[in-house]
């Protein structure tokens, strides 16, 4: 029914926004992510949603991008995870970072998120494994951002770190820490040691 709402920001809380289409105010549940990268209220916003009908009612959820809807959508075609419980995924994790730990079978990056225990995981990079599109993590946006699937240096220190024993989304957290601070692989990864010892 919805594809996206383009309108005026009106209120903006943890995990939810106020959009004014035309003087209609549409509630729309947020990732947490999503609502520290808006604008400031009275400005324009265009969000990607989905519209969720229930027999008490019908939500909207929405994202910044195309691809962060994609991925909520594969999420709740998993048995047992509703869009509450994707959301809380997305607002744990990236959508990059869980497209990555997902096609990385990574159970404890997913399971970070409330709500999601070690069987849940499993069950999600069981059933969405083959289903995350290799062209959407390498193509989107965040992914030079977030340096997830980063060419030359940060890709070379992201494989070095998981040889090290790190799980790829441990190990890009990390990265991203310190992003910019280097530029050879190899002063790359000391700094990002350095970040996760002082975890």
């Amino acid at each position: 029914m919805f594809s996206y709402l383009n309108g005026t920001l009106v209120e903006v809380g943890p995990q939810h926004v106020v959009l004014d289409v035309q003087g209609i105010g549409f509630y729309i549940t947020v990732p947490s992510s999503v609502a520290s990268k808006l604008p400031s209220r009275g400005s324009e916003v265009k969000l990607y949603v989905y519209l969720n009908v229930r027999q008490d009612g019908m939500e909207l959820y929405g994202f910044l991008s195309r691809e962060d809807k994609l991925l909520f959508e594969k999420l709740i075609s998993v048995s047992g995870i509703g869009p509450k419980a994707a959301i809380s995924m997305l607002s744990a994790l990236s959508s990059t970072q869980l497209a990555l730990a997902i096609a990385t079978g990574d159970v404890k990056a997913l399971s970070a998120a409330p709500g999601i225990g070690k069987k849940m995981a499993q069950r999600i990079i069981l059933e969405l494994r083959e289903k995350i599109d290799k062209e959407v993590v390498e193509s989107s946006p965040a992914v030079n951002d977030e340096m997830m699937v980063a060419q030359g240096v940060q890709k070379e220190a992201l494989q070095a770190l998981m040889a090290l024993g790190y799980q790829a989304v441990e190990a890009q957290r990390a990265l991203d820490m310190v992003k910019g601070q280097a530029q050879d692989t190899a002063t790359l990864v000391k700094l990002a040691l350095k970040a996760l010892d002082k975890r």
